[in-house]
């Protein structure tokens, strides 16, 4: 028998030898979604599919690296629910988060028997198996992006999801409680129960943030940018992922950076550039992008007015498992 021999002999019985070197071919590329295409997919998907018939009505984005999903821990998928719809209530070991992008009154999640409102901007935590529903009881549609920790989760093989006994949970928490009882001052007797509780981040107050930083110097390689912390701790968003807002002024650009965590951005606002890699990706409001790990990048607002992305990362996980580093370029 010869190495070649061996080789087969091995292939036949799937294994494979070290010094066999093989293309690895599950690799996440860099890649751009264009919003005009995704929000086309998705009201489209509104006249022939229900909420009860699809579960939950989203449209995903696809890796054209990869035989499912769009990185392989963080995802980004944009839900639509219209008025009078439910979205019925599960819970599920994936971590959830919403950014709202269509907001309406009278459109809700609730989340462990808290019920959050809807509005443009509104960014809402769904920590994992925590019970969560939507319901739209206004007259117009509401929009929102989906961003989960599904695929690390489907790589450890931990998925489950459990439906609740009916359609809607009951909402048993007051308006407001999450933001009472993690505020400056705090309640004594109520102990939480998660390393990151349902929590809601206003956009109202999250704008003001921004907009009270403009004039200073920003980080050098993201602009002014503000991490949606942890309200129990102060840390990252959630135990496996964390969402950030930045914006970029006019004619601002960026220096650019590369670190072991991926990262899906959305346009929110405004228009620019981001390099990644030999890639040049001019992005517009709606558009949804991944920068992954290990490649270089740097943003650009080529424009006379604010940009604003939106993003998540699995920094977190790569954090905790001892992975992260950063480089300048």
């Amino acid at each position: 028998m010869d190495l070649q021999e061996l080789s087969q002999w091995m292939k036949d019985r799937n294994l494979k030898g070290h010094w066999e070197h093989s293309e690895w071919s599950q690799t996440v590329k860099p890649y751009l979604w264009k919003g005009k295409d995704i929000f086309e997919a998705l009201n489209w998907s509104g006249e022939l599919i229900t909420t009860g018939e699809a579960g939950r009505r989203t449209i995903q984005m696809r890796n054209p690296g990869l035989a499912a999903g769009m990185t392989n821990t963080v995802h980004i998928s944009v839900q639509l629910v219209k008025p009078g719809e439910i979205a019925a209530a599960h819970r599920h070991t994936a971590a959830a988060i919403r950014f709202i992008v269509k907001g309406t009154p009278n459109a809700y999640t609730i989340v462990e028997g808290e019920r959050f409102p809807m509005f443009e901007g509104d960014f809402i935590t769904t920590p994992n198996w925590t019970w969560h529903d939507h319901f739209n009881n206004s007259t117009e549609p509401v929009m929102w992006l989906d961003g989960l920790d599904v695929r690390l989760v489907t790589h450890f093989g931990a998925m489950i999801q459990e439906n609740f006994k009916a359609p809607q949970q009951p909402v048993e928490k007051p308006e407001n409680f999450s933001s009472k009882i993690f505020s400056h001052a705090r309640p004594t007797w109520i102990k939480n129960s998660f390393q990151a509780p349902p929590y809601r981040y206003s956009w109202e107050e999250t704008n003001a943030s921004l907009q009270a930083l403009k004039e200073s110097a920003g980080d050098p390689y993201d602009g002014v940018i503000l991490e949606y912390t942890n309200p129990v701790d102060g840390g990252h968003t959630l135990p496996t992922c964390s969402c950030s807002i930045q914006l970029l002024r006019p004619s601002e650009k960026t220096k650019s950076h590369r670190h072991t965590s991926t990262t899906v951005y959305y346009a929110f606002r405004g228009q620019g550039m981001t390099k990644v890699s030999a890639n040049e990706f001019n992005w517009a409001k709606g558009d949804i992008f991944v920068v992954p790990s290990w490649q270089f990048h740097h943003h650009e607002n080529k424009n006379g007015d604010d940009a604003i992305l939106f993003s998540i990362t699995d920094r977190p996980s790569t954090e905790a498992l001892g992975l992260y580093r950063e480089e300048t370029e």
